[in-house]
């Protein structure tokens, strides 16, 4: 994680800035900050340029899947866990289907993504994702 200077959005909240950098480091450290961006292809720009690192969710690099990018699973860190939001008393038949759609993905043993550009090898679970 301290291998080179990590991109960052001046469009969040510093809370979630440091929450996504995993600031402070397992080992208490912190970051070395690297250029700002305003969006996630600006971001993977900055990577591919070698002028920094980032950390991002399975599903950015399953979207922005690129060639001249690897993409490596963190173990280190707590996985990133995603909810379902919804309006109390939409409770029709369409809003619990989504739900139990959205639950069954959730608990699935992972897949791997085959696209090029993700040359690491790739986590079993879901658990075991960034």
């Amino acid at each position: 994680m301290r291998d080179g200077p990590l991109t960052w959005t001046e469009q969040a909240p510093r809370e979630r800035v440091d929450w996504r950098a995993v600031n402070p480091h397992p080992d208490g450290s912190s970051p070395k900050w690297g250029p700002t961006n305003d969006n996630v292809e600006e971001m993977l720009e900055q990577v591919a340029e070698g002028s920094a690192i980032c950390f991002a969710p399975l599903s950015t690099a399953r979207y922005y899947a690129r060639p001249d990018l690897s993409w490596v699973p963190l173990t280190e860190v707590e996985p990133l866990r995603t909810v379902l939001a919804r309006v109390d008393g939409t409770d029709n038949v369409l809003v619990q289907g989504f739900a139990r759609v959205v639950r069954d993905l959730a608990s699935a043993p992972f897949v791997p993504d085959e696209r090029p550009g993700t040359t690491e090898p790739r986590p079993d679970t879901p658990e075991d994702c960034p």
